[in-house]
């Protein structure tokens, strides 16, 4: 049985418990986290992400930026969840969602005195710039409208990613202004042209260094940090499909989706 009581602690290590279950398999998804799990704030959903991992013996492969209460934030991507393309086709459970997105994948390894240093100015010295395919998968049940709060804790829903090959040199500018089409069987499904969605970057990379930092971790070459979707969350057919994701002048990115659930 788990606690409740209102402490910082029971929070996060009774939200983590629940949410490491879900994700193993053991517990069926939740209709919001019990009343006295809840996060109160940024930090305790932050701490629920971490304590979530420890639970599962998982590693961090990635992580995911954006704004939580326009507060910028950065989530985990969980190491079994994240490999580049392959050639087989994927499987994704029921209610998978996608989003097309744009990273970069770390070149080399950042100590804290590096990381400590950092500016987002420097990435694209120590980065690839990639496409990106991220399936989403909420821990709460579909009739559940999740709170930002728990989203967070639930590292944003992550499900598991797939990332392409470096597209080339770039800088800021790249990133910033896009030109992307996410098609499914050929037929175009989304598109974006224009600034990117969650401008100014900058403020984003530094939540991320600023989170790793904080929790002691060093990234590794290979890790990648995904600056969020461009074509927005859109449901993968159940029957699957292929999807193709483009950037204009970065080539393209091309995954077959097996039917959900199989």
């Amino acid at each position: 049985m788990f606690e409740t009581e209102a402490t910082p602690e029971a929070r996060i290590a009774g939200a983590a418990a629940l949410l490491a279950d879900i994700r193993r398999g053991r517990r069926a998804p939740l209709a919001g986290l019990p009343a006295g799990l809840q996060p109160a704030d940024i930090a305790e959903a932050t701490a629920i992400q971490d304590a979530t991992l420890a639970a599962l013996g998982w590693g961090i492969a990635g992580w995911k930026v954006g704004r939580t209460f326009d507060q910028p934030i950065a989530a985990p991507l969980p190491a079994p969840t994240v490999a580049p393309l392959g050639t087989a086709p994927l499987h994704l459970p029921l209610g998978a969602g996608m989003e097309l997105e744009v990273a970069f994948r770390l070149r080399q390894g950042l100590d804290a005195a590096a990381l400590a240093a950092l500016q987002p100015a420097d990435v694209p010295g120590l980065a690839d710039l990639v496409l990106l395919f991220e399936f989403v998968e909420t821990r709460f049940a579909a009739d559940h409208p999740a709170t930002d709060l728990e989203k967070l804790a639930d590292c944003v829903s992550n499900g598991s990613t797939v990332y392409g090959p470096a597209t080339g040199a770039w800088g800021w500018a790249d990133a910033e202004s896009l030109a992307m089409r996410l098609a499914v069987d050929g037929i175009e499904v989304a598109r974006h042209e224009g600034p990117h969605r969650a401008m100014p970057l900058a403020e984003l990379v530094a939540a991320w260094r600023d989170r790793c930092l904080a929790s002691g971790h060093a990234p590794q070459a290979g890790e990648v940090v995904t600056l969020g979707s461009q074509t927005g969350l859109l449901p993968v057919p159940a029957a699957g499909g292929t999807l193709r994701g483009e950037m204009t002048g970065r080539g393209s990115l091309e995954c077959r989706i097996l039917p959900l659930g199989s």
